[in-house]
């Protein structure tokens, strides 16, 4: 080969290495979560062999997926060469991850192109060595794709010259300061990689977007390079990041191809007529400042030139027509609490799974040699990665901080991580938008107009993310005094205005059941509140924030009883992160102090129902201490008295016993009160919603003394609440009377008397449209059913009330029916599902903060018997490995594959159909 082929050879290489490990990691990413697990996808896989395209070709077992798995290992020596995962079999894998795994599958078949299309380059390039000859190079078995080779002076180009008359134009260069080469490693973003190698093949003009420190410049260089062998006449680099005016663009690209134009002349025209007929890539790196010169100017270009590929950088597209536009998101960071994926190499040292953990300990070991990531301080690096967002930027300016502070001391000053980041941590020889964290989002907040600015610090509260039709009405009176819409208007200027933050890369969105919901990394948010702070109008955007999101939940409470239950019920899950701001800080002067009491209503229901019941009790706990009695201001009486219902219920169903009574005791002292000295109607409340009241405080007690078995005393006050007349509706206080009273009859063992009061609980969920308390009606119901022994009844009572779950997408609801379901299979004999079950369940319960099925002994005794009889059966070793496998499981994944190995009849086939159990319409989201 000669030189030029022996560069291109390599660069190739490098690119199939990193195709085939990005399939690998692609693929083990889903099955090492069990989604779907190993044995499942090789089943899958085997299958395709009955499909017509597979008839004449070998089926995937679990030895190729596995080889496959290997990534670049399937390239080294002695290894047997068996086929690569190429376009067909990539579909394949595809089609079976599509399920359970659809964003690894979706990514997959591009995959697969890349492999087969690098694979096919290779073997035309290199005969049928090419496998052997990269396996034996030393980036493959060193585990690392490294840097690739110089260019060699221009050999193996073709004479950018030419024997023409056209503008002379020299031969490429690397403009100072924008070196190709780096000192330092390139960590990750294979996908990356993968996906702009594929579209500068396909389009003209691919733009990597990120916000700022994103590694946008690092991504496209590297870029470049692997691309660099399709151009045969050169690779050119403009830094546009010093250039003040858009005007000035096109006379800079024009220079740095080395071609000098005189100022009357069109500088572009000058430099198409020089480049005709020629492949050439022009890298354009920080064009964010510049959008509209840029713009002209690659358009101009690509208009003239039909062999001209462009990369551009910026913060945000350049919007014109040829553009295909690549989002560089931030390295991925790992979990806090992912223990399950840790690998130690030779030395001892644990292995960074996260791309964000490598480049920080890269860097960290650069700058304090000794550095290591051990068990020790694994979890601080992790803190560190993860309170940075995994910018690369911000992680190699901290990793440089521990010339200074321990790693523990840094983890401990990352939440001021603009003052702890500042110039000194950064790159001398960086542009200084590039040595400071500050300084990069100061270029950012200069970029942004003062609408955009303000959307921004209004944002910058929202924890967790904020639905874009929630966003569109807090920031829709957040624009700047003399520039504000008229009321009509304001809507569509905060969507042009959250568009503009979206674009420039600041706010990201992500498709969450067909509605869009932005996010803010938490360094853009932490700018965001510093820059609020530090203006006039922070007490307004604060109370703007906690009004709105207060009312959200209150609302949510008063559909509790009604169809939209499941509606706002999944409405308000995403919002637990701001809930859970507002609630635990201290309200703002000025707050109406019916605000958090009316938006408690809506708590009780939401934090059981997402396994958040310690922390919704803790909630209420503070609620009830600020707020120790009823307020004398004009309704504000009722949302007190509910506020302490909800306060008992969410302690009751936590354990904590004593809390519950004492809130209890003090409520009804005080509605004692009330119904003793009645004032004004609209100052008090009236008697029905004293009765109303009364009755769900009956309701509660009666609860209580249900969890202590105490089965007079749980029928006395259930029946007393029942005779009240009036009863809550957002409390499901008459349901739940009904509901109480046929468990203590289950408990007594009168089964009839219990179905009786069931069916008529259930009756009543079920014209309301009442979700999740007809899912725990059903489950008691397949109790009775499985004590009697009628096991299909009461699997089928249990799918159903799945249907339910799913519904409303509740964790606990699942943990409840899993361990019921475990029971039901230890006592068919079948041990092995009923242990997956039994693992699975366990990660549900744990983190919950709710007794196992919420304190009843009577429920709990039933998986009691189910350890034990599947102890008996497998034997203690097998037990605990099968129970381990559940555990790394999805518990929605075991139910569905227990209840399919058994036939259970679903909401359709059951005699409950008939009394609206399945509703089957269509969830949306409440405005």
């Amino acid at each position: 080969m000669t030189t030029g082929e022996e560069d291109c050879f390599e660069s190739l290489a490098h690119s199939l290495v990193r195709a085939l490990d990005a399939w690998a990691a692609c693929v083990d990413g889903a099955v090492s979560k069990g989604r779907p697990a190993r044995k499942t996808l090789v089943r899958l896989l085997e299958q395709e062999r009955d499909t017509p395209e597979w008839a004449a070709r070998a089926p995937i077992d679990g030895p190729l997926l596995s080889y496959w798995l290997r990534g670049r290992g399937q390239l080294l020596p002695g290894t047997k060469h068996n086929r690569l995962p190429g376009v067909e079999d990539s579909a394949a894998v595809a089609r079976a991850l599509k399920a359970q795994a659809p964003g690894n599958a979706e990514r997959l078949p591009a995959i697969g192109r890349e492999i087969s299309h690098l694979a096919a380059r290779l073997q035309e390039m290199a005969g049928r060595g090419w496998r052997r000859r990269i396996g034996e190079s030393s980036f493959v078995q060193a585990g690392e794709t490294g840097a690739l080779p110089q260019q060699r002076g221009d050999q193996g180009r073709r004479d950018m010259h030419g024997d023409d008359d056209a503008a002379h134009v020299p031969a490429p260069r690397t403009p100072v300061g924008h070196s190709m080469e780096r000192a330092t490693s390139f960590v990750g973003r294979t996908a990356e990689l993968i996906a702009g190698s594929a579209l500068i093949e396909r389009g003209r003009l691919v733009t990597l977007v990120g916000v700022g420190g994103v590694g946008k410049t690092r991504l496209a260089q590297r870029l470049t390079r692997d691309v660099a062998h399709r151009f045969e006449d050169g690779v050119y680099c403009v830094e546009l990041a010093d250039l003040q005016h858009g005007h000035s663009v096109a006379a800079t690209v024009t220079a740095a191809f080395g071609l000098q134009v005189s100022a009357e002349l069109d500088p572009l025209r000058e430099l198409a007529t020089a480049l005709q007929g020629r492949g050439v890539l022009l890298l354009l790196d920080n064009c964010e400042h510049l959008l509209d010169g840029c713009a002209r100017t690659v358009r101009t270009l690509l208009a003239l030139l039909p062999r001209l590929r462009v990369i551009a950088t910026s913060r945000q597209p350049l919007d014109i027509g040829e553009e295909h536009v690549l989002r560089v998101m931030p390295l991925d960071v790992p979990l806090m609490s992912d223990e399950s994926r840790r690998r130690r190499d030779a030395t001892g040292r644990i292995c960074p799974e996260s791309s964000a953990v490598a480049l920080f300990t890269d860097r960290a070991e650069a700058a304090c040699p000794g550095f290591r990531v051990t068990s020790a301080n694994r979890a601080a690096v992790i803190q560190v990665c993860r309170m940075l967002d995994g910018l690369p930027l911000a992680l190699e300016i901290a990793a440089r901080r521990l010339r200074t502070l321990t790693l523990e001391e840094l983890a401990q000053r990352i939440e001021h991580r603009f003052r702890l980041l500042g110039p000194g941590g950064g790159e001398r020889t960086a542009h200084p938008r590039h040595r400071a964290l500050r300084a990069l989002f100061d270029w950012s907040w200069d970029l942004c107009t003062d609408d955009e600015r303000a959307a921004w610090q209004q944002l910058s509260l929202c924890a967790g993310g904020v639905l874009l039709t929630d966003a569109e009405k807090l920031c829709g009176a957040t624009f700047t005094r003399g520039t504000r819409a008229p009321v009509g208007d304001r809507a569509v200027d905060a969507f042009a205005t959250l568009s503009g933050l979206v674009d420039k890369s600041l706010v990201s969105r992500v498709d969450v059941g067909g509605h869009t919901r932005l996010h803010m990394l938490e360094t853009v948010r932490a700018y965001g509140l510093e820059r609020l702070r530090e203006s006039d109008h922070a007490q307004h955007a604060v109370r703007r924030h906690r009004a709105y999101f207060l009312d959200l939940a209150a609302r949510a409470g008063a559909a509790y009883g009604s169809a939209e239950q499941a509606n706002w019920l999944r409405r308000l899950r995403p919002e637990h992160p701001n809930l859970r701001q507002i609630v635990t800080a201290v309200p703002p002067a000025g707050e109406p102090a019916d605000a958090v009491l009316r938006a408690a209503q809506g708590f009780w229901l939401h934090c059981l129902t997402s396994g958040r019941v310690g922390e919704g009790a803790h909630w209420m706990q503070m609620i009830i201490d600020r707020h120790p009695r009823p307020s004398e201001s004009p309704g504000a009486v009722l949302p007190w008295y509910r506020a302490a219902w909800v306060a008992g219920f969410l302690l009751l169903m936590h354990g904590d016993r004593d809390n519950a009574d004492r809130v209890i005791d003090m409520a009804d002292q005080q509605l004692a009160d009330l119904s003793a000295s009645p004032g004004p109607s609209d100052v008090t409340a009236d008697e029905g919603e004293r009765a109303e009241l009364a009755a769900a405080f009956l309701q509660l007690r009666g609860l209580a003394a249900l969890m202590e078995q105490d089965i007079p005393r749980a029928s006395a006050y259930a029946l007393s609440s029942l005779t009240a007349g009036r009863w809550s509706t957002m409390l499901l206080t008459q349901p739940q009377c009904l509901a109480q009273l046929g468990l203590a009859a289950v408990m007594q063992g009168d089964r009839v008397r219990a179905l009786s009061l069931l069916e008529e609980a259930l009756a009543i969920s079920a014209s309301r449209g009442d979700t999740w308390h007809r899912c725990y009606l059903l489950w008691i119901l397949a109790i009775i059913h499985g004590e009697a022994g009628e096991f299909p009844e009461a699997l089928g009572l249990l799918r159903c009330a799945l249907r339910l779950v799913e519904e409303i997408e509740e964790r606990m609801g699942e943990a409840v029916l899993g361990d019921t379901l475990a029971w039901l299979l230890a006592s068919q004999g079948d041990a092995r599902s009923a242990a997956l079950v039994l693992g699975a369940v366990d990660r549900v319960w744990k983190p919950s903060g709710v007794p196992r099925h919420f304190g009843f002994a009577h429920m709990a005794a039933h998986r009691r018997r189910a350890v034990e009889q599947v102890r008996q059966m497998l034997g203690e070793t097998a037990y605990t490995h099968v129970y381990r496998e559940g555990q790394r499981l999805a518990l929605r994944e075991v139910l569905e594959t227990a209840f399919a190995g058994h036939g259970a009849l679903d909401g359709r086939h059951t005699q409950w159909a008939d009394k609206g159990i399945g509703s089957g319409r269509t969830l949306r989201l409440p405005e």
